[in-house]
């Protein structure tokens, strides 16, 4: 709601800005949905809020909304309705909403409460990931709307980042987030859904698919004007040392990727300092993108094709290793923001070792 309700909450409690209260999540929740092949497809808050509620605000916002939110949007949606629901639990958890303010816990999630200690966490400098084993990987980043275009990326199997993590035996999966507030969810074993993309293992080979009608200096939708797209032509079999992985990458093209910025429109320009590749599950050619209008041209866009790139998280700075351990909550998601994008950090927390 363009930070329209921020202002209210701050009125009541100003010494609550810049903590993780300060955040869509106060009064937004997550989601799921079923898919086409009637798997559940879980979403963030801001995801979720935009799949149900979407951009221009057509959807139903109470669908959005946790127990705090329904609260506050009941009361009057101001600072007077923060203050006159200050003594309710709204999330039911046995704490009053004042006090988990207080206690800078979610009033409106009841799996996070004063009682509970922060997850343990662990953060990474860049030189700390160049430091772990290197994966380089030159593959097509296929997306529905965006630039298709040929890379060659850079940085560290998340296999490997987790490892060294210290992930627990009960870990499910991973969410990751960029400061802007999205996240995409990667269960770490493969799963036949085609919009998850696994953690573990390797994704499958792929050729070099080239046709100068996709070629975007000749008018095109495809960039092949990487130095790493020299030698290929179509069909040319893409031999990758060690695999196709899911990586956590600092480098495209053997440079530092431009970092993550707000943009005019509230939208995330660039894509570093730390990107996640994901690789094609199901091998496609670059398609046009889907607001083209030219079906005659060769790959027209297929709403079935993997389009992949649209899960490979940009400006990546939070991995959040699922589930949390009994007694734990998460670590404060605002400090690990734009400020981790400008430091070049990133911090992986959950179900993973304390130190």
């Amino acid at each position: 709601m363009g930070e329209k309700d921020s202002p209210e909450f701050l009125k009541a409690y100003p010494d609550k800005q810049n903590t993780k209260l300060d955040s869509c999540a106060l009064c937004h929740t997550g989601g799921e949905y079923k898919n086409a092949n009637n798997t559940a497809v879980n979403m963030g808050s801001c995801q979720w809020c935009h799949y149900r509620y979407g951009y221009e605000g057509k959807g139903d916002i109470k669908a959005t909304l946790n127990p705090y939110g329904i609260d506050y949007l009941n009361g009057g949606r101001n600072s007077d309705a923060v203050k006159s629901i200050a003594l309710k639990d709204s999330d039911g958890d046995g704490h009053n909403n004042q006090s988990e303010i207080d206690a800078v816990s979610f009033p409106g999630n009841k799996e996070d409460d004063p009682l509970k200690k922060t997850a343990p966490s662990r953060i990474y400098t860049r030189a700390q990931l160049k430091s772990l084993p290197r994966h380089t990987q030159f593959l097509l980043m296929s997306a529905s709307k965006a630039e298709d275009f040929y890379a060659e990326y850079t940085g560290v199997a998340l296999e490997t980042l987790l490892k060294d993590a210290g992930i627990l035996e009960s870990a499910t999966g991973i969410r990751i987030y960029s400061p802007d507030g999205w996240s995409q969810y990667h269960p770490l074993y493969p799963d036949p859904d085609p919009a998850l993309y696994h953690v573990y293992g390797d994704y499958p080979t792929a050729p070099y698919h080239y046709d100068q009608q996709a070629d975007k200096a000749k008018g095109g939708w495809c960039n092949y004007g990487a130095a790493s797209d020299k030698g290929y032509i179509n069909n040319s079999p893409i031999n990758v040392p060690g695999g196709l992985k899911l990586i956590l990458a600092y480098a495209r093209n053997g440079k530092n990727m431009d970092p993550g910025t707000l943009s005019s429109t509230n939208r995330l320009d660039g894509e570093g300092p730390y990107r996640v590749i994901v690789p094609q599950k199901t091998v496609c050619p670059p398609d046009q993108p889907s607001t083209a209008s030219n079906p005659d041209l060769v790959w027209p866009y297929k709403s079935d094709w993997d389009h992949s790139a649209g899960s490979s998280t940009r400006s990546a700075t939070i991995i959040k290793v699922e589930p949390l351990p009994a007694g734990t909550t998460d670590i404060d998601l605002l400090e690990a923001g734009w400020e981790y994008v400008e430091e070049m950090k990133i911090i992986i927390y959950g179900a993973i070792k304390e130190k």
